[in-house]
């Protein structure tokens, strides 16, 4: 456009045509015009990113919701826009941002608002940023174009790909699939942990008459305290124990098949047993990652929050120190069942992992590896059903292959 201009001029001036001199000023003009129109008018936009479900397994598909706003007081034309995600292709779209009214503070009317929708799969489990928004815009006369990178960066929690494990696995299970209850009882008389004094509104059927002559007042039966059974996942995070780790050139933590197996499972087992109403704990051989399960019945924890932890579990480097006395925190020394996920552990590590069964006790371990490996003969011999495994092998499968192993199990 500027080399028509001059032509124009040129012509104009060299011929003795002065209307030429019009044309080529306004060829001039036009585009400075336009670039200052983009220059000056840039957008003020509000961007609010939302996603459905708020926690994705990896593979499976969530919607982001992208809510703008116009926040100046002139209106915004029509625009187009990219989300940048951190896999390929790179970026969501491009789709188009209609035209925005203005608003005020406090008055925004409704065609200050749009919404744009678009759907992500991420391709495996982590925390990602998904973000900024690019909008390009451009003047009137689509001769100059401007951007933007609005809305800023928020994090996608993508948890394990976790399966429903179903029937088969050992018997742990009451008939009704839920875990049974254990009542406790500590000391003194079965009376005296049956009751308590008569409390005013109390049922008078639930006077229990022995106590009361004992006691010489009113005694009335109470619930026995009542718990579930502790179940406790064990799982290697330290980064010695899976030798097909690599890590990026600048040294990151990049990725380890057997350990993404190990966190599939862990997520797998630990939301079974919880809904099997186990009150579920979770051991690390590296500092603590893992959010608190607990039971199904009580606040110690949920399975949201579990699942969450699993996003951003990574294997620790050999300076963190090993969790070391988890086994001292088992909650009221409870019965259940242990389960481990390891791979080839360190032998400090292994030798650990060992000592958290105790005598009698059910112990499940899921070897990620050879049935000749070392830590296989060694869980083995220690009284352990080892259950080897590959890294391609469906946790369901794993699951219902514990009787075909057990049968060798010491103790």
């Amino acid at each position: 456009m500027f080399s028509g201009s001059v032509i124009c001029f040129i012509v104009g001036y060299q011929s003795g045509l002065s209307g030429l001199i019009y044309p080529a000023t306004f060829l001039a003009v036009l585009p400075i015009t336009a670039l200052l129109l983009v220059r000056l008018r840039r957008r003020r936009l509000e961007v609010v990113r939302t996603f459905s479900p708020r926690a994705v397994s990896a593979g499976s598909v969530a919607q982001v919701t992208l809510a703008v706003r116009n926040l100046s007081a002139s209106s915004s034309g029509a625009a187009t826009w990219v989300d940048n995600l951190p896999w390929a292709p790179g970026t969501a779209g491009p789709g188009t941002l209609p035209a925005l009214l203005g608003s005020l503070p406090g008055r925004v009317p409704k065609g200050a608002l749009t919404a744009m929708r678009y759907s992500v799969r991420p391709p495996a489990r982590g925390i990602f940023k998904i973000g900024p928004l690019d909008v390009e815009y451009f003047d009137p006369f689509s001769l100059a174009s401007g951007s933007s990178s609005l809305g800023g960066i928020q994090s996608l929690s993508v948890i394990p790909a976790f399966v429903p494990l179903g029937e088969g696995g050992p018997t742990i299970l009451a008939g009704d699939g839920s875990a049974r209850l254990v009542q406790r009882r500590t000391s003194g008389s079965d009376d005296d942990l049956m009751t308590r004094e008569y409390r005013s509104g109390d049922a008078l059927r639930r006077v229990h008459w022995r106590a009361t002559a004992r006691h010489g007042e009113l005694m009335v039966r109470q619930e026995e305290p009542r718990t579930y059974p502790e179940a406790r996942l064990l799982i290697d995070t330290r980064g010695a124990g899976y030798p097909d780790g690599w890590a990026e050139l600048g040294g990151s933590d990049s990725g380890s098949g057997s350990f993404e197996w190990a966190v599939r499972m862990l997520a797998s087992l630990g939301v079974h047993l919880h809904k099997a109403g186990f009150l579920v704990q979770v051991l690390e051989t590296g500092p603590a990652q893992v959010a608190p399960l607990g039971d199904a019945n009580g606040a110690t924890g949920s399975e949201l929050s579990f699942l969450v932890s699993l996003a951003g579990i990574h294997r620790t480097s050999p300076a963190q120190q090993p969790q070391g006395v988890a086994a001292e925190t088992r909650p009221e020394n409870l019965p259940g069942p242990i389960f481990a996920i390891v791979s080839e552990p360190e032998p400090a590590t292994l030798d650990w992992i060992v000592a958290q069964r105790r005598p009698f006790e059910l112990a499940i371990a899921f070897v990620i590896g050879r049935r000749s490996s070392n830590t296989f003969t060694t869980l083995s011999e220690a009284g352990w059903t080892c259950v080897p495994i590959r890294e391609t092998d469906d946790p369901a499968l794993a699951w219902a292959s514990i009787p075909r192993f057990s049968a060798g199990a010491a103790q």
